[in-house]
């Protein structure tokens, strides 16, 4: 494993607290710039006069032309990069961070004899800014992600890790709606700009109620609410009542919580950690039917 693949120990040894949200801090926006200058001194990036034309026109500023052959003009197009940059709103500047991956990024080789020779592809340059840019957000205390290519919205690691597995199980070709709704859950979640946490939980518990209905026609269930009635009650399979209790509780807060359900409901509004909640319940949930469903006989597809 390379240094920058790991989490940086500040990080590491904060303890889990609720990370900046709606803020790129200063502090950021100065760890940003020395990494576009590791990256110019890599050639991973062709130079500041891209920098800047990409910023000023993320800022809506006007372009500004430089000549790359004098060093007065590369030392100009630095100093807008560091203008220009300040000068951005904090969704604004993760959206740099996204095309600085996606766009900004080359692959580094050089030319000899009329041939060319790829030294460094442009996927390894990716992979480099990938790694640098979380281990930037890490370090920051940011609330947020950057893998494939995308800013998204972090979650504590248990909830990584449990959604991730629920993803998994979810690649089942019979839980093909299931795994619909939940991806929708994840992406109103993971929302830089404007995460929705009501249909995050709306997405996360349809998800379940989906997938309970595949994996046990038996119950001909309506709702989650049936699925869980039946589970209280039948001999077919075994689940604690207690147990189904608990999916009995994350469907009443899907049909009563505040903007989630039947209109002006007043159950509890879903805030950023009442949504991470569901989704790591919902997705524990869905591992858990699936075992059920089989009997814990043979492999679990994860």
């Amino acid at each position: 494993m390379s240094s920058f693949d790991q989490t940086p120990f500040s990080a590491r040894n904060r303890g889990v607290h609720r990370k900046i949200d709606t803020e790129f801090p200063q502090s950021a926006q100065v760890g940003l710039l020395h990494l576009l200058l590791d990256l110019i001194d890599r050639d991973y990036i062709a130079g500041w006069a891209p920098l800047a034309r990409e910023i000023q026109r993320i800022a809506r500023l006007p372009p500004v032309e430089y000549n790359n052959s004098k060093s007065a003009s590369i030392q100009q197009a630095k100093i807008d990069v560091e203008v220009a940059l300040a000068t951005l709103s904090w969704d604004k500047n993760y959206d740099f961070c996204e095309r600085l991956h996606n766009h900004l990024a080359k692959e580094v080789g050089y030319s000899y004899n009329d041939m060319y020779e790829v030294t460094t592809p442009k996927s390894e340059v990716q992979a480099f800014i990938t790694a640098e840019l979380q281990r930037l957000f890490s370090e920051e205390e940011l609330a947020f992600e950057f893998t494939e290519g995308l800013v998204r919205r972090r979650g504590r690691k248990h909830t990584v890790e449990v959604t991730t597995r629920a993803q998994v199980v979810l690649g089942d070709s019979r839980l093909t709606s299931a795994r619909r709704h939940y991806d929708k859950a994840m992406q109103f979640f993971r929302s830089p700009a404007k995460p929705d946490y009501e249909n995050c939980v709306k997405e996360a518990v349809c998800a379940v109620e989906a997938a309970g209905k595949i994996l046990f026609p038996a119950a001909k269930a309506a709702t989650l609410g049936d699925l869980a009635k039946w589970f209280s009650s039948t001999k077919d399979v075994s689940v604690p009542k207690a147990i189904a209790q608990t999916i009995t509780g994350i469907y009443a807060y899907r049909s009563g919580g505040d903007g989630i359900g039947h209109g002006g409901a007043a159950g509890g509004i879903a805030t950023a950690e009442v949504a991470e909640y569901v989704l790591a319940v919902c997705a524990s949930q869905i591992i858990y039917m699936v075992d059920v469903s089989i009997h814990y006989e043979g492999e679990v597809p994860f």
